[in-house]
């Protein structure tokens, strides 16, 4: 008994699974899923508060000297090194900017793998119907050869004439045809669900999608959001640019200085170590100095004719993005009702085909009865089990195209099944 358990909490796994398991291994997904990371890590770069620059820098010096000997007091060499922290208490201007395509980035990346993962559901979900399709195909086709081997029988037996011979050998080979046609239907069908979808295991539950944003305004609302910043980095280059700095000298060999711009406001701390040290200055017949801070600010304005027109082109393209998600948005309710439509017109489609089963059903069941009692052939009864299996596959038709459709809808929000999201 212990043993039987432990082999069913073993199985238990296996069976939990459902027939799209496999696109959880699917190249596209993983790919997808590659660029989410990746934009992921960007906007992680692009928000880091703090950056540390390591810089070293040697020169070598070559001295005219007169005396000639003056040049074996001067340094052959000079080295540097340097140590800068960049701090980002706040993101403003360029550091914004980049901060807020980062995101864009990322947002861009998500809604791409809403987007293969909501097609790759879709094909496995068309794939899986097409083969439980053809597998009921290949059933009809049997019953055909079946039904057409029993009316050659039956005219051989009752001595048709020759023509009535050749018309049911003629329809017997067209049956084997048909099945033959069938099976191959059956293998190509399982050639293009393998890697998508579990064919031995049910069809997943499609419940009916939320309805939230479709995908397409969620798009045009990032590249109107794109143009916007672009609009605002061109009208702040048209903006007089303020640098300050402040330089300490403890001594001639360090040096520490905080500078700041107004670009990005993102202060930088730096010490430098250099050797030989800096010599103080010499002043003829007064003596010699040593600066020991320095304060240094710059305004710089650029007028430019480029200048103004990039700006006019960042506004342009506001407005052409704009205009392209109120375009988007009456597209967005065009297709959303067309998809609305086609739904409600493959659920009456499958209204319909279930009430055709159960009248094939009953024929069937009328044909056996009357077949008992000796009111009808062997063959009316094949025919009439010919009939429920055209019944059925018109019904199995019916629930894979509402199951389209209801993809379809999934496709056009981006949203993904929960059997494929776990």
């Amino acid at each position: 008994m212990a043993r039987r358990l432990a082999l069913f909490l073993l199985l238990v796994p296996a069976l939990a699974q459902g027939a799209l398991a496999p696109l959880k291994d699917h190249p596209l997904k993983q790919q997808a899923e590659a660029y989410l990371a990746a934009a992921a890590k960007a906007l992680e770069a692009q928000s880091s508060p703090v950056a540390l620059n390591l810089q070293g820098n040697y020169g070598r010096f070559g001295y005219e000297c007169t005396p000639q000997a003056l040049c074996a007091s001067l340094p052959g060499d000079g080295k540097a090194l340097t140590l800068a922290l960049v701090l980002t208490p706040f993101p403003f201007g360029e550091g914004a900017d980049g901060i807020e395509r980062a995101r864009i980035g990322l947002r861009r990346a998500e809604l791409a793998y809403r987007k293969t993962l909501t097609a790759l559901q879709a094909q496995a979900v068309s794939a899986h119907g097409r083969y439980r399709e053809a597998r009921l195909g290949v059933a009809l086709a049997e019953k055909g050869v079946e039904i057409a081997a029993l009316a050659l029988e039956a005219a051989r037996k009752r001595q048709a004439s020759a023509k009535d011979l050749r018309e049911a050998e003629l329809a017997l080979q067209e049956a084997q045809n048909r099945l033959a046609e069938a099976r191959l239907g059956l293998t190509l069908a399982e050639q293009a669900a393998e890697g998508l979808v579990d064919l031995e295991a049910p069809p997943p539950e499609i419940p009916p999608p939320r309805g939230t944003i479709p995908l397409s305004l969620e798009e045009a609302r990032l590249a109107l959001a794109e143009a916007r910043i672009g609009e605002g980095a061109a009208w702040r280059n048209l903006l007089p640019t303020l640098q300050g700095s402040l330089l300490l000298y403890p001594s001639g060999n360090d040096a520490l200085s905080l500078s700041l711009s107004s670009k990005d406001l993102r202060p930088t701390l730096s010490y430098t170590r250099q050797d030989p040290a800096r010599p103080p200055t010499t002043v003829p017949g007064v003596g010699q100095y040593r600066s020991t801070e320095e304060l240094k600010l710059t305004l710089s304005l650029t007028l430019s004719p480029g200048l103004f027109a990039a700006y006019e082109a960042a506004k342009a393209q506001v407005r052409g993005a704009e205009e392209a998600l109120k375009a988007a948005e009456v597209q967005a309710n065009l297709e959303k009702a067309r998809l609305e439509n086609a739904l409600k017109s493959a659920e009456a489609s499958l209204a319909l085909a279930r009430l055709r089963r159960d009248a094939a059903q009953k024929t069937l069941e009328e044909a056996e009865k009357r077949l008992a009692l000796g009111l009808e052939s062997p063959l009316g009864v094949k025919q009439a089990e010919l009939g429920l299996l055209q019944a059925e596959l018109g019904l199995l038709q019916a629930e894979n195209t509402l199951r389209n459709r209801l993809m379809e809808l999934y496709q056009f929000y981006g949203e993904i099944l929960p059997e494929v999201a776990q």
